[in-house]
């Protein structure tokens, strides 16, 4: 009786670290910027990105994948230049169509489209990237980051020689900018991006293994006490 015992305490304990383990080990989540519509200037009457980005969560090792015209780019800014739309000396530059941006760091950043006058038709965003979190909690956000996070994938990068300022982020969801056009006001969409349903599926399935794993050694304990 004391070695089946232990014999189960042992199998939990190995069932509790697989699960665990399971958890943390989830793949990063890869969300494509505006879903379908991709990069671009909204037109009238669909969503912000910034109303996109408030829908989903974002944590460090997240690729957020930028689709967009040739003509077009994405530029990583500081928070003035956001406020101002100022693309001149931007933290990054990204050209190619198809960017993948890596979160490396958690904090809010900050992204337009280097076209002319397109952050003032509403093609910008605030990314607010939350610290690791294996099961969704609400941990405290970080101060805005000095430099620019690493990229990953296609797309071709040129940072500049100008630090971010730290200055507390603007609020998701208004313009954010005094000398920018009111940007469109977002239709409702309910629905979590790709991302963050492939993320909650991978959750969904180490848990229900974790549960799998639980049940045999409390089976396998009722075998070794009869």
């Amino acid at each position: 009786m004391p070695m089946a015992v232990i014999l189960h305490f042992a199998v939990f304990a190995v069932s509790c670290a697989l699960l665990v383990a399971s958890v943390l080990s989830l793949p990063p989540a890869v969300f494509k910027v505006g879903d379908e519509r991709g990069w671009t200037v909204p037109a009238n009457g669909t969503e912000t990105y910034n109303h996109w980005a408030k829908r989903n969560r974002f944590q460090v090792g997240d690729v957020l994948n930028f689709k967009y015209a040739n003509d077009d780019s994405v530029l990583l800014v500081a928070h003035d230049d956001y406020k101002q739309c100022g693309t001149a000396i931007p933290l990054s530059r990204f050209t190619g169509g198809d960017t993948k941006f890596t979160l490396d760091r958690y904090g809010p950043l900050y992204f337009v489209s280097g076209v002319a006058g397109h952050c003032e038709a509403g093609q910008r965003m605030i990314v607010r990237v939350r610290a690791p979190s294996a099961l969704y909690g609400a941990p405290a956000m970080a101060p805005a980051p000095a430099m620019p996070p690493a990229v990953g994938g296609s797309g071709s990068g040129a940072p500049s020689p100008r630090p971010a300022s730290s200055p507390a982020a603007p609020s998701i969801g208004g313009s954010g900018s005094a000398s920018a056009s009111a940007a469109p006001s977002p239709s409702p969409l309910p629905q979590a991006s790709g991302g963050a349903s492939r993320r909650v599926l991978g959750v969904v399935s180490s848990v229900a293994v974790g549960l799998v794993v639980l049940v045999a050694s409390a089976i396998t304990l009722s075998v070794l006490v009869v």
